[in-house]
């Protein structure tokens, strides 16, 4: 086993090169992304930076975000393009950089001719000027995203993005003559538009919602088209395993070891990469996806398992379940990126420290260095100095965060053991408190399969418990509260609301996620980084597990972790080490009258 473990080493890094190779982004280079209020959005090319972080962690690959709301081929509101380009992309002194403008440059109007000839020789001269200021830079001309006349009626005969497609022919013929990589952003775009149309006409209005500037889901297929430019792989991982022959058959930027077969199929799995945490649970995004090839394109990470017995097998990572499948499922091969692993977790974090280092970035650009250019302050230089050093700390991390770590598999026989906690019709099962301090509010209502909790007078408020008690285990759910409210997921309660709770304080000072002693003394809580991974007036996925006699509490959101905590002592009244689970509707003026908590898909897992 032990050879066929290093052969499969072997040739997964030598697959994993071949792939690396063919991608252009190398190790060093500098990319600098030039373009108009689209590119200024930082959704493409925030998506692009993370593919090139997560899927290639060894390379120090710098991104520089350059876009400006208005601009055209002379300029806009950050000044004309000479100066644009001098402070915004050579001063950067960048070896790679992308140029996306049309959008403006034809006007919103029918095709002009002297306006089209204003667009190319423009174009041309920024190409010109790059060339000449940045001696040996790789130029990838982007052709201009689309103009959505698909799900709307085109405003004129022919509609203007057909104006842009003439823009983008222009484009592919000066890529062609001087030697550009040709990103096309429109057709493919418009060919997703067109299947999600389709689909649900109605959320497909969404993607882009003002025609013009795209959602992150539509900016995510501009990405794609980017990064494809780019020859970016597909592959995130690949690992195939026979269950019959008790053998690894081959792994791709992975490596595996400590591989075991009996009761369950174990083994230890160190990834050269992360997957692209796509959250397809966004209705928008979930459309988008379904509408493209970006998870075969781009988000390829397979697990394939042959020789199964018939029936369901679930899959745990580092004690988390992800999903059960069948045997002819597993067999044929399943792509992991589409579920909430741990990597896909990591991935979204490093994601949220992409966003963040760009915004710093962003703020001493456009709130310090252009409009004070000229005022002559004295503390200017120091402080954009300090946002620099900002900017770096974070990308620092932003690169740590990307670097893959081993993690545990585990594929058993059976179904999940996650067991539903509420059918969605009505309220057996639970009861609620007639003993809770902040009341017995009789204002839970079951309705479309969402159980709402509310004050049924100002001021009174309560809890709502599952009949059955538990001890160690997990138990999920998806939460929509209403801002300004407070609420909790309670932990091993009693019938007075005694309990472990996990926050839901969605309010001004609150935390979600967070843990705090219901009821208990000397419980010293925990308040997590939850706000990059919230999702503002949507569903969240809420992920909480208690474990041990005294409390090992961790918590999930969305798929990331975001509290890892233990008790110093079983804190529980009378010691207790068993409880029901149970959500709060708070009393008094922590809920905003008329506010509602919204809770679904509630399951339970026990645990050992």
């Amino acid at each position: 086993m032990k050879t066929i473990l290093r052969f499969a080493a072997i040739s997964a890094s030598l697959m994993a090169a071949f792939g690396q190779d063919a991608f252009q982004l190398k190790d060093g280079d500098r990319v600098v992304f030039f373009g108009d209020s689209i590119t200024d959005q930082r959704l493409y090319t925030t998506f692009a930076e993370t593919y090139a972080v997560t899927r290639f962690p060894a390379r120090k690959i710098t991104f520089v975000h350059s876009g400006w709301g208005g601009d055209r081929v002379t300029g806009g509101g950050g000044g004309g393009v000479q100066v644009r380009l001098a402070r915004d992309v050579v001063a950067y002194h960048p070896n790679v950089v992308t140029i996306m403008l049309g959008m403006n440059d034809g006007r919103y109007r029918k095709f002009d001719a002297q306006i089209f000839d204003i667009y190319s020789g423009g174009y041309k001269q920024i190409v010109k000027q790059l060339k000449t200021a940045l001696p040996g830079v790789r130029i990838t001309a982007i052709q201009p995203s689309p103009y959505d006349d698909v799900t709307r009626a085109p405003t004129f005969e022919g509609g203007y993005n057909a104006v842009l497609l003439r823009y983008s022919d222009f484009i592919q013929e000066l890529a062609r003559t001087e030697s550009l990589t040709l990103a096309d952003l429109n057709r493919p775009v418009t060919a997703m538009l067109e299947r999600a149309k389709s689909t649900d006409s109605a959320m497909a209005l969404k993607i882009i919602p003002d025609r013009v500037h795209p959602g992150a889901a539509g900016h995510l297929i501009m990405a794609e088209q980017l990064l494809k430019s780019w020859n970016a792989p597909a592959t995130v991982t690949s690992v195939e395993l026979d269950a019959a022959a008790r053998r690894a058959v081959r792994s791709e930027n992975a490596s595996i070891s400590d591989l075991q077969f009996g009761g369950a199929i174990t083994w230890t799995e160190m990834d050269s990469a992360l997957p692209m945490a796509i959250d397809t649970a966004d209705p928008v995004m979930g459309l988008t996806i379904a509408s493209s090839d970006f998870m075969d394109a781009l988000n390829q990470q397979t697990l394939k398992v042959s020789g199964l017995g018939a029936g369901k097998h679930t899959l745990r990572i580092d004690g988390e379940e992800v999903a059960t499948f069948t045997a002819a499922e597993l067999a044929a091969g399943v792509n992991l990126a589409r579920y909430h692993t741990p990597m896909w977790g990591q991935a979204a974090q490093v994601h949220a420290l992409t966003l963040k280092h760009n915004n710093i970035h962003f703020a001493r650009w456009r709130s310090l260095q252009v409009p004070l250019e000229f005022d002559k302050l004295r503390d200017a230089v120091p402080a954009m100095d300090a946002l620099d050093a900002v900017e770096t700390d974070l990308i620092e991390k932003q690169r740590a965060m990307a670097q893959p770590v081993p993690h545990k598999f585990e594929l058993v026989s059976g179904d999940s053991e996650f067991k539903s906690a509420f059918d969605g019709h009505d309220l057996a099962g639970w009861h609620i408190s007639q003993t809770n301090h902040h009341g017995k509010t009789q204002a839970w209502k079951v309705a479309n399969g969402v159980i709402t909790g509310e004050q049924d007078r100002p001021g009174h408020g309560g809890i709502l418990l599952t009949d059955k008690k538990y001890r160690n285990f997990e138990v999920s759910l998806e939460i929509n509260p209403d801002y300004g409210c407070d609420s909790g997921l309670f932990l091993r309660s009693n019938e007075a609301g005694d309990a472990y709770q996990v926050l839901i304080d969605y309010l001004d000072g609150g935390a979600v996620g967070g843990i705090y002693g219901e009821g208990l003394k000397n419980v010293k809580g925990y308040t997590p980084n939850w706000r990059e991974v919230w999702k503002n007036g949507q569903w969240n996925q809420l992920k909480a597990r208690i474990e041990g006699d005294t409390p090992h509490i961790q918590v999930w959101m969305n798929g990331v972790k975001i509290t890892d905590w233990t008790d110093t002592a079983n804190h529980m009244t009378d010691g207790a080490v068993e409880g029901m689970v149970a959500v709060q509707v708070h009393l008094g003026n922590r809920w905003i009258p008329g506010g509602q908590h919204r809770f679904r898909n509630i399951s339970i897992r026990q645990l050992p």
